[in-house]
């Protein structure tokens, strides 16, 4: 199915909703089981269309409009048929109920999968979002059910019906406006839901007194929602809704800090303000900040501390390690030479090897193949030290090893032979080099430069000797 399939539907759906009110009161029945029926197939479309891993939340959301039309279709038959005027107590409320709580999984799916690299946007989406509808909570919609005089457990279900919608309305718009690849089902699935959020908000304050009904008019936006779902659905990028995107820049900034502050103390704002005008605190609202905002906050700030000290990290690696091998760089190893000639020079003796044909390698095959050679030649000097010692590159084709030992550059050096013995595949080639090497042993007023430049000559007598394809050693 293409775009013009999906603008047809948008079309055809959007014209019942906006005329949806102009129908005859006994016949609203028509234009809104045919939009809740006709986004089944919709959904259905993209179930298909998405990668196997990616399906969840459509599976939810196909399972959330079966219940949604199952509880229609009963609620239709119960007020033409028996005459009631809301079916919201009955079997049809409970199949209703179902399908609201599986499109908040649903939605929370979405979130979950494409969301969860931003883990840090998210949760300052959240608690803005929760923040704010505590506010509305206490300055409207608990207002309105205290003059309906419900129940304290149906006040109860309707707070947590609310919030945690608000809650998932947040998070689904912190993932339609942020991050790269197709927005534009995820942001008309996001519509859906908030209108579905809508529409329960509305459901409750339009309450006819006499009849404990809800008013017709609150049906337009369940329409609405089931329209935007299916054109969502319809949508050619409705199978990546899941898919995540890259992570953002996960930056507390001022602005951001001070929004979670102010976050964070509107609810306690809010029950002094009613407490010094004299009107009822709602315990509700102090309870739910303290057991959901305040722990989101400081899992927040503690995965804020964590990416620092990654951030750290990192900084040390890109510091001390070559880029290119992943060996020490040469700043790391003078450090470590220059520490073991603190404690003393001992026995402590620097190879310095380079390499022999590299250069015609590099030109012949390219660059790349030069760098993939000289991180083979790494991978293999690794292996050629003993644990303690140290092999790091000097820069170019040079490698310097520190080791502990006179008695154990034999042991290395051999190694090394066995390294220029075999040659290295590159480009498709086998390739030979050969390794020019000279060490130096400390001695008493040496420091790490010295060190190494006595070895670097050392390695230029053994070039005067060397043969092709093998190890060539002079000694200080």
């Amino acid at each position: 199915m293409h775009v013009v399939p999906g603008r047809w539907y948008a079309v055809a759906a959007g014209v019942l909703v906006v005329t949806f009110l102009l129908w005859p009161g006994g016949l609203r029945h028509l234009p809104f089981l045919l939009v809740a029926l006709s986004a089944l197939p919709c959904v259905a479309v993209a179930l298909r269309r998405a990668a196997p891993g990616e399906r969840l939340s459509w599976w939810l959301m196909l399972a959330a409009l079966l219940l949604y039309n199952v509880g229609n279709i009963i609620w239709t038959w119960m007020v033409i048929v028996e005459g009631r005027v809301t079916g919201d107590d009955t079997v049809a409320g409970v199949f209703l109920t179902g399908g609201g709580v599986l499109v908040l999984c649903a939605a929370l799916a979405v979130v979950v999968q494409r969301g969860r690299r931003d883990i840090g946007g998210l949760i300052d989406s959240v608690v803005t979002a929760l923040a704010l509808t505590g506010l509305f909570w206490d300055s409207l919609l608990l207002p309105a059910l205290a003059d309906q005089h419900v129940t304290t457990s149906r006040e109860i279900v309707v707070f947590v019906h609310v919030f945690v919608m608000a809650g998932t309305m947040g998070a689904l718009l912190r993932i339609s406006f942020v991050g790269p690849g197709e927005r534009a089902p995820v942001r008309l699935l996001t519509g859906a839901v908030g209108l579905g959020l809508l529409g329960s908000v509305v459901g409750a304050l339009a309450i006819d007194p006499s009849t404990g009904a809800r008013a017709s008019w609150t049906d337009m936006i369940y329409l609405a929602a089931y329209a935007l779902l299916g054109c969502a659905a319809l949508h050619p990028g409705a199978g990546a809704v899941a898919a995540p995107g890259e992570p953002p820049a996960d930056r507390l900034s001022r602005r951001r800090l001070l929004v979670l502050g102010l976050m964070i103390g509107l609810a306690p704002l809010t029950a002094g303000i009613r407490g010094i005008l004299g009107l009822p605190l709602d315990g509700l609202i102090l309870a739910f900040t303290s057991v959901s905002i305040v722990p989101l906050v400081m899992i927040r700030v503690e995965r804020l501390s964590s990416a620092r000290d990654e951030a750290e990290q990192a900084l040390v690696r890109l510091a001390t390690r070559d880029g290119l091998t992943g060996l020490p760089n040469r700043a790391a190893g003078v450090e470590h030479i220059a520490a073991e000639l603190q404690r003393g020079p001992g026995e402590l003796a620097v190879l310095f090897c380079d390499l022999d044909g590299f250069k015609p390698v590099n030109d012949r095959l390219g660059h790349a193949a030069g760098d993939r050679l000289l991180a083979a030649v790494a991978d293999r000097l690794r292996g050629c030290v003993r644990q303690g010692d140290l092999v790091f590159r000097l820069g170019g084709d040079e490698f310097v090893i520190a080791c502990s030992g006179v008695g154990a550059l034999d042991e290395i050096c051999a190694r090394i032979r066995g390294v220029v013995s075999t040659p290295f595949p590159i480009a498709g080639e086998q390739v030979r080099i050969g390794v020019s090497a000279g060490y130096a042993v400390a001695r008493d007023g040496d420091t790490a430069d010295n060190l190494i430049s006595r070895a670097d000559l050392a390695m230029y007598e053994a070039k005067r000797t060397k043969r092709a394809g093998s190890l060539s050693v002079a000694a200080a």
